[in-house]
């Protein structure tokens, strides 16, 4: 005949006090937590402000800065949209490329009509051969908003990450 030991579980008791644990470590950790995201998001999109310099500075710094079309003005969303399709089509970039995470979840509650496409706007040189590298101090790139506190994030031809003075 076979014998059956009882299997003894958690008393309610028990489980409570674990989840109150559980639920106090939490407390304790959220404000830390809370503090990860934006710094997160900084280096992400810092990490894309690099990618693309490095994508120019192979590709245009010394053959000649891409020239937007006549019409376009310049920060407008069609130049936005001129770069996004340019650098698809020449660089292989997606919209993800150009985005800053702080920005995309700033942005989400916004009609996608009044959403800007890109999030850094490439400065314009000129398409002599070279131009672009002629001017140390001049950003490449620059995020088109303070997302992260201090000024607007810019990547200089050297491909040093600064933030604006405000």
């Amino acid at each position: 005949m076979a014998k059956f030991s009882a299997v003894r579980g958690f008393t309610l008791l028990e489980m409570l006090a674990a989840i109150c644990i559980v639920l106090i470590l939490v407390a304790t950790l959220y404000p830390a937590l809370e503090q990860v995201t934006p710094r997160a998001e900084k280096i992400a999109c810092i990490n894309n402000l690099k990618n693309l310099h490095t994508l120019f500075a192979a590709t245009y710094a010394v053959d000649g800065w891409p020239q937007v079309p006549s019409g376009i003005t310049l920060g407008s969303i069609d130049e936005q949209k001129w770069w996004l399709e340019k650098s698809k089509k020449e660089l292989g970039l997606s919209e993800k490329n150009w985005e800053c995470p702080t920005l995309r979840r700033r942005f989400r509650s916004v009609k996608e009509s009044e959403r800007p496409v890109i999030h850094y706007l490439p400065t314009p040189f000129s398409k002599q051969p070279n131009r672009a590298n002629q001017w140390p101090q001049m950003p490449w790139f620059i995020e088109i908003s303070d997302a992260h506190g201090g000024g607007n994030l810019l990547i200089l031809q050297t491909g040093t990450v600064e933030q604006s003075r405000r």
